[in-house]
């Protein structure tokens, strides 16, 4: 894809988050499995591990995921004018059904039908979830590093049994990466 032309490079991402924002219901990780479509499967931008990293950058970035993986995306894929093309595209449609349904709100709030299927979504998004956790799991697993599938195991048991708030869990385990790192790092300089 880096090799058409830049007109045609924001045409295609302009098309693309415009895709994923519109499908994208349940919050950051429901744009994974449409990312990796998009992205991967059908432009071949990038690989599977360069886009679990820049969903740790725009998860830590402040602001909405979504937002943040689309402005990075295009930022890989077309520089500046990528970044801001994406990020129009991604907040257009959720702009434009907010205004849709805060101008007809009466209207809607009662009605069943609307009602149902907003409870349908949920089983939707929950099914979705499920999936991409499944995926990031594999990934752990993958590295075949004894001590990140640990961490990956003592992180849920903590969250889900603990019920500790998950920036608690994170810092801490960024920390754990952090000096993991440096000693690793202490040792090649050792060894060299």
């Amino acid at each position: 894809m880096q090799d058409k032309s830049l007109l045609y490079r924001l045409l295609w991402l302009f098309k693309a988050n415009i895709i994923i924002s519109c499908l994208a219901v349940g919050g950051g990780y429901m744009i994974i499995p449409l990312v990796r479509k998009q992205f991967i499967e059908q432009a071949k931008a990038f690989d599977e591990d360069e886009l679990w990293e820049m969903y740790a950058i725009a998860q830590s970035a402040p602001g909405a995921i979504a937002i943040n993986l689309s402005a990075i995306t295009g930022f890989k894929m077309a520089g500046i004018s990528g970044a801001v093309i994406s990020c129009i595209a991604a907040v257009l449609p959720p702009l434009l059904i907010i205004a849709a349904v805060a101008a007809c709100y009466q209207q809607l709030i009662h009605n069943h039908t609307i009602n149902a299927a907003l409870k349908g979504m949920i089983a939707a998004i929950a099914a979705i979830i499920i999936d991409v956790v499944y995926d990031m799991g594999k990934n752990v697993v993958k590295t075949k590093d004894l001590m990140n599938i640990i961490i990956m195991i003592i992180s849920f048991c903590i969250s889900y049994f603990l019920d500790i708030n998950v920036i608690f869990i994170i810092l801490s385990v960024g920390i754990l990466g952090f000096v993991r790192t440096l000693i690793h790092e202490k040792k090649k300089e050792a060894q060299a």
